[in-house]
């Protein structure tokens, strides 16, 4: 099981500069869990993304888990930002247009919990997910979501609509395509 390696997966990204605990399952949470710290934003709100096998998850959840050769580790990042009702759908539309983008995982928007997610998904072998592939990972899954959190808030809260984000987003790509 891949989640036998987060201790020494923790360690790694410890020594690779991110702050990183491992939880084992328990009573209240049946999957054992690595969590990592992204980012600590101005309004100190963290940024948190939980590993955990996908086995795991689907025994859980109580789903028929085929044989697999490998398995899959699943990193999920929830924005510490609510997603306005009325926001949904220019919100959905950034992130679709954002995922588009990204070189690993995807946006997601879930209605129910009014909130955005970015998942990866990270195929192990026999000897689960190498350090050096994990912290690769994240250092561009952090790179990504930190860079599109204020535009996807701004989008989420209402504060901007989609129009006003892909003219600013332009603008943004335009400017740094500028010489110095």
């Amino acid at each position: 099981m891949i989640s036998q390696s987060f201790p020494t997966l923790a360690t790694a990204l410890e020594k690779a500069g991110f702050v990183a605990w491992c939880e084992p399952a328990s009573e209240g949470s049946p999957l054992s869990s690595l969590f990592v710290m992204l980012h600590v934003d101005d309004a100190d709100r963290r940024y948190v993304l939980q590993a955990f096998d996908a086995k795991e998850l689907a025994t859980a959840a109580g789903s028929a888990v085929p044989e697999l050769p490998a398995g899959l580790l699943q990193l999920t990042l929830q924005y510490p930002f609510a997603v306005r009702p009325a926001a949904f759908a220019d919100t959905a539309r950034l992130l679709y247009r954002l995922s588009n983008l990204l070189p690993v995982g995807t946006f997601l928007l879930s209605e129910d919990e009014e909130a955005v997610c970015h998942r990866t998904m990270i195929p192990s072998d026999s000897e689960g997910v190498s350090a050096e592939t994990l912290v690769g990972t994240l250092t561009i899954i952090r790179h990504f979501c930190v860079e599109c959190a204020g535009l996807i808030e701004a989008v989420a809260s209402g504060e901007m609509s989609l129009n006003e984000a892909v003219a600013k987003a332009r603008g943004q790509q335009d400017a740094a395509a500028l010489p110095a």
